[in-house]
């Protein structure tokens, strides 16, 4: 076997490599030499019948990248050509996100039942069950039910050897004892990746060929700290494909302020011009800072084609229900103080593409999709950029700021038969976020967890990092909070994380909105009746100039859950991050079958290093506090769907400040200066301030300014 990489004693070989033929052949390929060219890429020469590949690995301190080339005197299957199987050892437990929708297959059940009724309707389906069997059924799907689930979305799954790694993972974090290893796959040059069991490699191509060039694959790193092997593996993958890591872009403008999308609330057919300003006006009467709005779909003048998806552009307008158009709409909407408004589309304009008329209308080229029967963007990088300009074009002329791209992982098939997945991965993937930038416009990526998506995420920074949103559903309050907080382990490396929208007043608000607020990420609600949004709570995270509270960065799984499940464990699910640099913990119940259970928090659980210090360590929703020493902990038990947050206060001469007990994250507001024994605490907005001296809690009503904590 041939060594890929050797460090903290952990090893992986590559142990078999395999071609596939467009004729049904197959051939095991044997390891020929290996050689070493410029810039340090290692290369290992595979002969197989017919054809040859070269494995390339380039890395140091800790980390590799895999990349592969091939030549064939055959052509090779158009699905899936080669196959890389690695052998990296005997783990103890391996943490795998997944896009095999089997995984969640009951939420088809749950949207026809209660998407309807948030909307005011009749449920259209069975009611779906409020413990569901989770993960559903990961048997192996072939490529044609693979693609027609719209795998969009990862799904965590904890096994406990590599054999069991459900099929089309696109990451894995592994445990050895003291040592991890994490694996990303990607798409680049001419293919896309995926994991499946016994660690193999599952390349992609989409066409027929007897050559692939360079194509990097994968990257992997080693380190004792889980959270360092992450890091270490996307970083890593950046240097050598095309998108840049989260800190490196630019902060999306609609992160600082509460919206609103009209998804939930009206759904496609109840969404109008009138009903839009309604609810917005209405929120907006009641004291709710709605900072910006999102149209989602249902704005389209369409039609319905034949084959799935069915749902096509007929026209670059909207329909009836806006007899003021697009433009109007938004006018309407910055006059009741909305300050961003946002459209939605797929990034094939529409699910099922576009008709012949509207590429016309902008004056560009269409590609003939055979997947969906219908016009899509182009493939190639110049068309793409002139396709996706002159429709942002179009867009921002109708008043928009932003866009919500949905249905990204469709370029996995749209352009099979005529164009290599990465190719087209890569150039439309790329003109879209060039066109759009260049006018103005800024993006909410959507189902786009897919290799072909992620890889090319160059000036894209918000992305979706869970399956929709269901309202009113219990084991969704459970199962959306568990998959979005552990894809955030991965995906908050390259965007901000974006947990979706929620209603104010479904009776699980309190675990979304938590949830949200950690999520480092956008925040926003998807409420139908003004009158009943929660405006208590809404309150708790709205600042009055409209800011919402949320930690500094994306909070992630607490290091004893990384190989848990919250859902099937009877254990609380715990996730942690910093708010105005004080640690903060949010504890959830989302276990399945609705015991109270019992959580302990420590300092060596963190993801990051604290201070060993002595803390005051305040309970938000339950008004409590006690002191925790360094090696000491703190202990909570919740209900089912219950959610407590903990402020983690550093204690200085007996002293600490908690900060305005009128939000759900009381340091946020307030920023702490300690001068030799005194604490002086400015405050950006009036509200009622929490301090501990002389071994009690006390609070105090300030206005806006600077203050000294009495002592």
């Amino acid at each position: 076997m041939s060594i890929i990489i050797d460090s903290k004693g952990v090893r992986v070989d590559i142990r078999s490599v395999t071609l596939g033929f467009s004729d049904g052949g197959r051939s095991s390929c044997s390891l020929e030499g290996i050689g070493w060219m410029r810039d340090d890429y290692r290369i290992y020469r595979y002969r197989c019948a017919d054809a040859y590949i070269d494995l390339y690995t380039v890395g140091s301190d800790g980390w590799v990248n895999v990349g592969l080339s091939m030549d064939s005197s055959r052509n090779l299957d158009r699905l899936h050509p080669i196959e890389v199987e690695l052998d990296a050892g005997n783990p103890k437990r391996i943490l795998a996100l997944t896009t095999h929708r089997g995984a969640a297959g009951f939420y088809s059940d749950a949207f026809r039942y209660y998407n309807p009724i948030a909307a005011g309707k009749e449920s259209r389906g069975v009611k779906p069950s409020d413990s569901p069997l989770y993960p559903y059924d990961l048997s192996y799907k072939a490529h044609e039910e693979y693609v027609r689930g719209f795998p969009c979305w990862t799904y965590p799954v904890v096994v406990g050897r590599f054999e069991d790694i459900p099929y089309y993972s696109v990451f894995i974090l592994t445990e050895y004892g003291d040592t991890y290893l994490a694996a990303l796959t990607v798409t680049d040059g001419d293919v896309t990746t995926y994991i499946d069991p016994r660690f193999k490699l599952r390349i992609f191509s989409g066409v027929e060929t007897r050559k692939v060039g360079l194509s990097w694959i994968t990257s992997i790193a080693i380190d004792n700290d889980p959270y360092r092997a992450v890091d270490k593996c996307v970083e890593a993958a950046t240097s050598s494909s095309t998108f840049k890591l989260r800190v490196n872009k630019r902060v999306p403008i609609f992160m600082d302020r509460l919206g609103w999308c009209s998804w939930n609330a009206l759904l496609t057919e109840d969404l109008s011009h009138d009903n839009v300003l309604r609810i917005v006006e209405g929120l907006r009467a009641r004291g709710i800072p709605i900072g910006w709005v999102i149209i989602d779909d249902g704005w389209q003048d369409e039609v319905s084609g034949g084959r799935w998806p069915r749902r096509v552009l007929r026209r670059l307008s909207a329909n009836q229900r806006f007899p003021r158009g697009l433009r109007g709409l938004v006018k309407d909407l910055r006059e009741l103080g909305v300050e961003l408004v946002g459209l939605w589309h797929t990034i094939n304009v529409h699910w099922g593409g576009f008709e012949e008329e509207v590429a016309r209308e902008l004056g560009v080229d269409g590609y003939r999709s055979k997947f969906t029967d219908s016009y899509v963007p182009p493939a190639t990088m110049d068309k793409a950029y002139e396709f996706y300009r002159r429709f942002f074009s179009w867009v921002r002329e109708s008043g928009f700021d932003f866009v919500k791209i949905d249905n990204q992982w469709i370029i996995h098939s749209l352009y099979s038969g005529d164009y290599p997945v990465g190719l087209a991965a890569r150039n439309v993937q790329l003109a879209m976020q060039l066109a759009a930038y260049a006018t103005g416009l800024d993006i909410v990526n959507c189902m786009c967890m897919a290799p072909e998506d992620y890889s090319y995420f160059l000036f894209s920074n918000a992305m979706r990092v869970s399956i929709d949103y269901i309202p009113f559903w219990k084991a969704g309050a459970k199962l959306h909070t568990l998959f979005s907080v552990y894809n955030t382990l991965l995906f908050s490396n390259i965007a901000y994380p974006d947990y979706d929208m929620f209603i104010s007043y479904d009776p699980y608000a309190k675990i979304h909105l938590v949830a949200r607020i950690f999520s480092g990420g956008p925040v926003y609600i998807t409420d139908r009746y003004p009158e009943r949004s929660d405006l208590d709570t809404l309150r708790k995270v709205s600042l009055p100039d409209g800011r919402v509270v949320r930690v500094d960065r994306p909070g992630l799984p607490t290091r004893d859950l990384l190989f848990r499940d919250p859902y099937n464990e009877p254990v609380v699910l715990k996730v942690a991050s910093t708010v105005k640099g004080y640690t903060t913990v949010a504890l959830f119940n989302v276990y399945k079958d609705g015991n109270t259970l019992d959580g302990r928090v420590k300092l060596d659980i963190l993801p990051f290093k604290v201070e060993e210090r002595e803390y005051l360590c305040y309970r938000v929703f339950d008004g409590s506090y006690e002191t925790m020493k360094p090696e000491g902990e703190v202990n909570i038990s919740l209900k089912e769907l219950e959610a407590e947050i903990l402020i983690l206060a550093p204690i200085y001469d007996g002293g600490a400040v908690i900060g305005l007990k009128d939000y759900l994250l009381p340091p946020y507001p307030v920023r702490i200066v300690r001068i030799d024994r005194e604490l002086i605490v400015e405050s950006e907005v009036p509200g009622t301030l929490l301090y501990y001296t002389d071994g009690i809690l006390d609070e105090m009503k300030i206005e806006k300014g600077i203050m000294r904590i009495p002592r």
